[in-house]
């Protein structure tokens, strides 16, 4: 793989992690507690904020360091999610309007979060809005779009489908009469992905298609917009600074930005994209996650990923993807373990001084390379380097060692279903948001197995499982048959159609 390491990184030490090792090599930072269309609603804060500042996926302000300004929209949040009980209960038990604003006005006054005393007035709303009923059932159908609302159980966590800019917001946490930024829902990886589009050479292209279809004037848009007063456009904080790309090239960067210009340039309305490039998006991140991690162990092609299609029992094809699975899961701890070889290899980690002098040297050198410290104090240089390792690894299979899989079943790629164990097993919406990224018109079925092992190492058929496995005495025929399954599939889904016995063709219906 060719990659090039960008020149920009981060020189203050008050700016890193307290260990910056997975920061160093993979980014600032891949956080496995994001489902993908956290990361996308992120992502799309960050577009937004460049788009109005004119440098949409500008490659020189995507370097570190940089920043956005964000949307807070506390007004919008507190009528959607405050209270989710009180406003369904006014707009039953009154018959009139005017009692039915002053009931509702004077409660939102008092419960009000994240605004000062003098900010709390809600008035607007009558004039935008010729009855109470009206606001109300506005209120429900926006409610009825909340994005993941089930798992996020706090009402400041809690988004909405991105109808346009004036439904974007951070993650914030809202007290009283203050607000704070929060990295539970928003830990950067919308950041990065952002900034792995910038980086695309495709970026030109997405900067001018981006907003002709996510942020484009719509009519939902312009009713999220009723709901908050004016200066609500206006209202943004700075953010940003620390978010780190350590690569300026990478192959997965051209994956994503001809994948996601594959996608705008369908013939699909703005909010009907959204889904897809919600599954691409986070697809991105997650093969930019694993071909790092195998280019780290010195691996030049891409990463194999044996899909099944899901089979009424066990079979040949399911071991192998349960196998496979493992392996993979398991690269980013391997590229750790790489990395503190280097480390071991360096001349000045292995001259030889008298113990004092090589526990300061070590010391040294871990500060300088991961900008770690060591904090118990250990008085033996083996002892320091065992207690580095053990740190390092423990806090990575907290949160990056989990990325691989939570991205994988976030997006529909990793499964259980029918067994015990992970391993990649397709649902329709990833097949497709695959299929309609990549069939521009309608393509042989053979050829597009073979495109899928190109672009993305993704494994279905026989022929592309021969080129991994290098089994000599592999059967084919359990792979053949999970094609078979795949073709019959998209054939369900009105994305393929079989012209003869020697002839399927798959097609998208939503391409020129």
């Amino acid at each position: 793989m060719n990659l090039v390491r960008t020149t920009n990184s981060p020189s203050s030490e008050a700016e890193r992690e307290d260990i910056w090792l997975e920061e160093k090599y993979w980014g600032h930072r891949l956080w496995d507690q994001q489902s993908p269309w956290l990361i996308f609603l992120e992502f799309l804060g960050v577009a937004e904020s460049a788009n109005r500042e004119g440098h949409l996926f500008n490659f020189d302000h995507s370097q570190y360091s940089s920043s956005y300004f964000a949307y807070s929209r506390i007004h919008l949040r507190n009528i959607l999610f405050n209270d989710e009980q009180f406003l369904g209960k006014v707009d039953k038990d009154n018959q009139d309007s005017s009692a039915a604003w002053r009931q509702w006005l004077s409660w939102i006054r008092d419960a009000a979060r994240g605004l000062e005393p003098d900010e709390r007035d809600f008035s607007f709303l009558r004039d935008r809005f010729e009855r109470f009923h009206d606001f109300a059932q506005l209120v429900r159908a926006l409610r009825s779009c909340a994005v993941e609302g089930e798992t996020n159980k706090r009402w400041s966590s809690r988004f909405i489908f991105p109808f346009g800019s004036s439904a974007l917001f951070e993650d914030l946490s809202i007290k009283p009469e203050s607000t704070s930024r929060e990295y539970i829902n928003f830990g950067r990886s919308g950041e990065l992905l952002y900034h792995m589009l910038a980086r695309s050479s495709l970026r030109q292209s997405l900067a001018e298609l981006l907003p002709q279809r996510v942020f484009a004037p719509n009519r939902w848009n312009d009713l999220v917009q009723r709901l908050q007063p004016q200066t609500a456009s206006t209202a943004t904080t700075k953010r940003g600074t620390a978010t780190y790309l350590p690569y300026d090239v990478h192959p997965v960067f051209e994956t994503l930005g001809q994948d996601w210009k594959a996608l705008l340039e369908l013939d699909l309305q703005g909010p009907d994209v959204v889904p897809h490039l919600v599954i691409t998006g986070s697809f991105g991140l997650f093969l930019y996650h694993l071909n790092t991690s195998a280019y780290l162990l010195g691996w030049n092609k891409l990463v194999p990923i044996v899909c099944e299609v899901v089979a009424p029992r066990r079979g040949l094809v399911r071991e192998q993807s349960i196998e496979n699975f493992e392996i993979n899961s398991a690269l980013s701890l391997q590229a750790l373990d790489r990395l503190f070889n280097d480390i071991e290899a360096l001349p000045e980690w292995t001259a030889s001084a008298q113990p004092g002098e090589m526990l300061a040297g070590r010391r040294e050198i871990l500060k300088r390379e991961f900008n770690w410290e060591d904090e118990a104090g250990v008085s033996d240089p083996e002892a320091l380097w065992r207690r580095f390792k053990e740190e390092a690894k423990e806090r990575h299979r907290r949160h990056f060692g989990q990325v691989h899989r939570t991205y994988g079943r976030g997006i529909g790629l990793v499964s259980k279903r029918g067994t015990n164990r992970y391993r990649y097993a397709p649902t329709d919406s990833f097949l497709r948001a695959i299929l309609f990224a990549n069939v521009k018109k309608r393509m042989e079925f053979g050829e597009f197995l073979a495109l899928l092992y190109a672009r993305y190492g993704l494994i279905f058929g026989a022929n592309e499982a021969e080129q991994v496995l290098n089994h000599e005495d592999m059967d084919k025929k359990p792979f053949h048959a999970n094609s078979v399954r795949l073709e019959q599939r998209l054939s369900s889904l009105g994305l393929l159609k079989r012209l003869s016995d020697a002839c399927a063709y798959v097609q998208n219906p939503y391409a020129e």
